[in-house]
């Protein structure tokens, strides 16, 4: 009678912890799709267009109040469109895709110092986590991670970028951590959407180089960073979130668009 109520405790016990395990994986899986309705543009009268040298086809703009400063682009990534793998050390990212589709991948590990880069001869590569976006998700990419994205459908896809301005940023020209500076830098100016200008090897070329001046470590090939993929998600990276942030950005564009002075965009 003692084995059969032992071998009953230890049933309900593993029944109890199984449950426990798979709470915390829809805890998880439901914090890894954040979703948002709308992330607006500033409206501006001349936007600027820009095709950077990750085939990103950018509507960008900048905005500070007295207490933040970003960049903000809408933008359309054709098939096979994606910059390599980088990392940010003045301003932290928001990914938001409407429709969906883009394969997001980024690291757990965190490489704080700029002069170290994920290289196997600097501070070694690492493993990168693939998140394939939902329509309206939206994902929130701290700095010094590892991190990147790729359009591997057949269609062009939409995504917004928001990069806010950390406060370790040196005081770029539009006070929004150099973003906007660094694609008017390295990209190509875009005049007539239908006949979009031709990246070129210097284009290219400038991505990486000049990279290091606006904060960032940018890899020219996909495996420079990277020693293996997986699409298993870690409970930290499906934690990481700043709504806080995200909510000031969204109501500084919705003043803006206002016609409040008290932001100002271009």
């Amino acid at each position: 009678m003692l084995k059969v109520k032992s071998w009953t405790f230890i049933f309900f016990l593993a029944i109890a912890v199984c449950s426990i395990f798979f709470f915390q994986s829809l805890l998880v899986s439901a914090k890894s799709a954040d979703t948002i309705a709308d992330i607006p543009m500033p409206k501006i009268e001349k936007p600027l267009l820009i095709l950077t040298p990750a085939i990103e086809i950018f509507n960008i703009a900048s905005c500070s109040t007295k207490d933040i400063g970003f960049s903000i682009a809408s933008a359309k990534i054709p098939p096979g469109g994606g910059p390599m793998p980088h990392v940010h050390y003045f301003i932290n990212e928001w990914f938001w895709t409407p429709e969906g589709g883009i394969e997001l991948y980024s690291s757990t590990r965190q490489y704080p110092n700029i002069n170290e880069a994920p290289t196997q001869n600097a501070a070694g590569k690492t493993k990168l986590h693939i998140i394939n976006m939902k329509p309206q998700q939206v994902v929130y990419s701290p700095k010094h991670y590892v991190h990147g994205f790729v359009n591997s459908t057949t269609k062009t896809l939409p995504i917004t970028f928001v990069w806010l301005k950390d406060k370790v940023a040196p005081d770029f020209p539009f006070h929004d951590g150099g973003m906007r500076e660094y694609f008017t830098d390295s990209g190509v100016r875009i005049t007539d959407l239908n006949k979009l200008p031709n990246v070129t090897n210097a284009s290219r070329a400038a991505f990486v180089n000049l990279a290091p001046k606006h904060g960032i470590n940018q890899s020219s090939y996909f495996l420079q960073y990277v020693s293996t993929i997986t699409d298993k998600i870690p409970p930290e990276l499906a934690k990481l979130n700043n709504d806080q942030d995200l909510a000031k950005i969204v109501k500084a564009i919705k003043d803006f668009n206002q016609g409040d002075k008290s932001v100002s965009c271009s």
